[in-house]
């Protein structure tokens, strides 16, 4: 994942808060126009080297014998042609660690969460039909303190909302920003051409599966992508160290995304408070 894409994944994932401000809070407010959440993606796997890649090209394929480009030329193309993955990301957002834990696919859907510091956590799961969000104690009461939402009505939002998942149609213009959120088409277009001056490193383990790293000069300092060795070659890691900081690892490749309406008698039906009513079970 390039460094661009990092950064466009992180405001990706802000995209979808923009729903939250739809919701009443206490007192007949909005709730909050920005905030942020995730599960944290602290317990990521690094990838572990293992030797050169000269030292460790038997036994690891062909892939070994390419030029760092051509090695990703075909990497990048089999990610791109990916129908569904799971990305783990570490980025920051306006100057905040941001961790993004999601799976998602080609046609929009997607399930995971969200984290920004100092803002809580935020779960989503997306289907063609549905798109049901749930944040935690810490995301209300950050988004209640960027809108300067009153005491009262922030301890009434929380109570009423915190822990709590919130329905609302896919066809709704409100949820019309998480299309980029959970497009992978979107979140991978950045691999594009790869870099002439890229140049093979060592060899590594990603996730427990075997990779080969490939250096590219950036200009927030170096890229590193981790390209499997074995199957197909797809990019299990990309990472940028320099004066930008950022990771994504890549798993669960067309893998089915479970889209499946949460198991839960409380949900809050968006779709029911602008004409009065009340939130309804999903």
């Amino acid at each position: 994942m390039r460094s661009r894409t990092l950064a466009s994944a992180a405001i990706g994932a802000t995209a979808l808060l923009g729903l939250t401000a739809c919701l009443p809070a206490g007192g007949g407010d909005k709730a909050a126009d920005i905030g942020t959440a995730a599960r944290a993606s602290a317990g990521a796997p690094s990838p572990t080297p293992s030797g050169s890649a000269s030292a460790s090209a038997k036994g690891s394929g062909a892939l070994t014998d390419l030029s760092g480009a051509e090695i990703l030329t075909q990497a990048y193309e089999a990610t791109r042609k990916a129908e569904s993955a799971r990305v783990v990301a570490k980025v920051q957002f306006e100057g905040k660690p941001m961790g993004i834990d999601l799976a998602l696919d080609k046609d929009g859907n997607c399930n995971g969460a969200i984290r920004l510091d100092g803002m809580g956590r935020l779960d989503i799961i997306k289907s063609s039909e549905l798109v049901h969000f749930r944040g935690d104690e810490a995301y209300w009461r950050g988004a209640a303190k960027l809108k300067k939402t009153p005491k009262k009505q922030t301890d009434q939002m929380v109570a009423t909302l915190a822990n709590r998942w919130v329905k609302l149609a896919a066809s709704d213009p409100r949820a019309s920003e998480m299309t980029g959120t959970c497009d992978l088409d979107k979140l991978t277009g950045d691999f594009g051409r790869a870099n002439p001056l890229a140049r093979k490193g060592e060899t590594a383990t990603v996730d427990g599966k075997p990779a080969l790293a490939v250096t590219s000069p950036a200009k927030e300092g170096t890229q590193t992508d981790y390209v499997a060795t074995q199957g197909t070659p797809y990019i299990l890691k990309s990472a940028i160290s320099g004066d930008s900081t950022g990771e994504a690892l890549f798993s669960r490749f067309n893998e089915p995304v479970d889209t499946a309406s949460p198991k839960d008698s409380d949900v809050l039906d968006m779709g029911k408070l602008g004409s009065g009513g009340t939130g309804q079970a999903a």
